[in-house]
């Protein structure tokens, strides 16, 4: 499965009209975990299950789609401390809030992919390996070819659900590009 085909698939899958936002979600989770993928993340994909995925448009927010995700924190994603990595909470919003915009996605509007601009993460509390966390993610602007989504992650109700790390991802649409 080389990287034009799984990228184009997706692509597809994320794109098409008369998927629901739960479907368009999953399409991802579905090309990472292939056995034949290997890339970096298809780590997170084993561990990730998709909560909720919605799309909710509004005069004000066109744009308006969420998603949850809930991760257990495995240990491949941990520090030497046992606590999530860095590098993993970054990776984690990364995908998550990119999801989020295939949600959305529609024939020559963000269909083709997209790439990060800038991913700021700020981190609040650790999140200790075998703890369940929510990662909600939403849509705050989608433009032709420049865009931005926010990300939470955070304890379960039945942790208090503490806000723990929280991004805000500046997003490129590969759409009609010359890359």
């Amino acid at each position: 499965m080389g990287v034009a085909p799984r990228s184009k698939r997706y692509a597809e899958m994320a794109s098409e009209e008369k998927s629901t936002p739960m479907e368009r979600a999953s399409s991802w989770l579905e090309i990472a975990k292939h056995p034949d993928y290997d890339g970096h993340d298809s780590e997170l994909a084993k561990h990730l299950r998709l909560v909720s995925a919605s799309f909710d448009p509004t005069p004000s927010h066109p744009h308006n789609a969420t998603s949850v995700f809930e991760l257990i924190v495995p240990h491949t994603l941990c520090n030497m401390s046992g606590n999530l990595h860095g590098g993993a909470v970054a990776l984690i919003f990364d995908i998550c809030t990119s999801i989020t915009i295939n949600i959305l996605a529609k024939p020559e509007f963000w269909d083709s992919g997209h790439v990060t601009r800038t991913l700021n993460c700020t981190y609040l509390r650790p999140v200790q390996e075998g703890q369940k966390v929510l990662i909600e993610s939403q849509v705050v602007h989608l433009g032709k070819r420049m865009g931005v989504v926010t990300g939470v992650i955070r304890g379960t109700e039945e942790d208090g659900g503490k806000v723990c790390y929280t991004c805000e991802h500046g997003k490129a649409s590969l759409t009609g590009s010359n890359m």
